[in-house]
């Protein structure tokens, strides 16, 4: 009995089946069910932490793709409150500063608005990196693309709004100049006579802004501001106490003998005819405003006046934005 039950189930394995429809076939007897069911899944590292996540969308800025990089400027400004006082900021700043100058508008202008919300959140993280601002509003006030050169007064114009102290200090005479170069008046260079050839070229919604922006540039540098802050109060005795003991006080700002250049090196460069003030110019000390209003008063001043007086006389929108300019002139000079 026992022989013939053995072979009766080895005959089963080489018995063809009769397959029919709607029924599963059967398994095979080697078959091993691996299914199985758990309540909970407990994983090492499962949840990131955010700031160590956000800072591997760095890279992202440097995309090829303009869309990514606007996206990822956007996903930063919604985070900005979570992440303003982390090491995060450094970073994230030294990787979004250069697209000052990306050739795309749409991710220049999620640029703006990150600095805006920046500034907004806490104005110091500004201050602390307006060198580097200033590095590349300078280059993209000098690029060769237009609408990058236009949009570079909208950047300078965000950070006169929150460190306007910091960026007069650093290079107010850079860029004033940058920005004359920018409305195409030609104070400076081969292009005197094709200054206002160019100005007209140029769109006016732009010359608007330009103006605006060198007539806050202008009032940041050669107006005093705690003369401002303190204008209809009666505080000379004040003043008088504040001015005697001001040289043996802290600077109210970082590395204040700075511009002496004492722990710098720099290069050693030919004078040439063409270049002789304006080197001559940002060579001296423009951190004093007797000297910035000097400086303004000599060189500046009787030209960039003849060249108001011209954008007056068309009128419209560019030519309220020139007789504000005109206006402030007159008070400071």
């Amino acid at each position: 009995m026992g022989k013939s039950r053995k072979q009766k189930q080895k005959k089963k394995d080489f018995l063809k089946k009769k397959l029919k429809v709607g029924k599963k076939t059967d398994k095979p007897s080697n078959h091993t069910d691996t299914s199985f069911v758990a309540k909970s899944i407990s994983l090492k590292n499962q949840h990131l932490e955010h700031e160590t996540d956000l800072s591997k969308r760095l890279t992202l800025l440097r995309h090829h793709n303009a869309t990514v990089r606007k996206e990822t400027l956007q996903d930063y400004e919604k985070h900005l409150p979570d992440i303003i006082k982390t090491q995060l900021m450094t970073p994230l700043l030294t990787h979004a500063i250069p697209l000052i100058c990306d050739d795309n508008l749409s991710v220049r202008d999620s640029l703006i608005e990150l600095l805006e919300e920046v500034g907004k959140l806490d104005v110091h993280v500004l201050i602390l990196h307006c060198n580097i601002f200033v590095l590349y509003i300078n280059m993209a006030m000098t690029h060769i693309v237009p609408r990058i050169q236009m949009d570079s007064t909208r950047f300078l114009a965000c950070l006169l709004r929150y460190c306007s102290e910091e960026v007069v200090r650093q290079a107010w005479l850079k860029l004033l100049n940058g920005l004359i170069g920018v409305l195409g008046w030609g104070i400076f260079g081969n292009n005197q006579a094709s200054g206002a050839l160019q100005t007209k070229k140029r769109d006016s919604k732009y010359t608007r802004v330009h103006l605006d922006v060198l007539t806050e540039l202008i009032k940041d540098g050669c107006s005093d501001p705690e003369l401002l802050s303190q204008e209809g109060e009666n505080t000379e005795e004040v003043d008088d106490v504040n001015e005697s003991f001001k040289p043996f006080m802290l600077a109210d700002y970082p590395q204040p003998y700075e511009y002496l250049k004492l722990f710098a090196r720099t290069l050693k460069k030919t004078k040439s005819t063409q270049t002789d003030i304006l080197s001559g110019n940002v060579s001296m000390n423009n951190q004093d405003l007797d000297s910035r209003r000097t400086i303004f008063k000599d060189q500046y001043l009787s030209k960039i006046d003849k060249q108001v007086n011209s954008i007056i006389k068309d009128g419209g929108d560019c030519g309220k934005s020139a007789n504000n300019l005109k206006q402030l002139l007159e008070e400071l000079f």
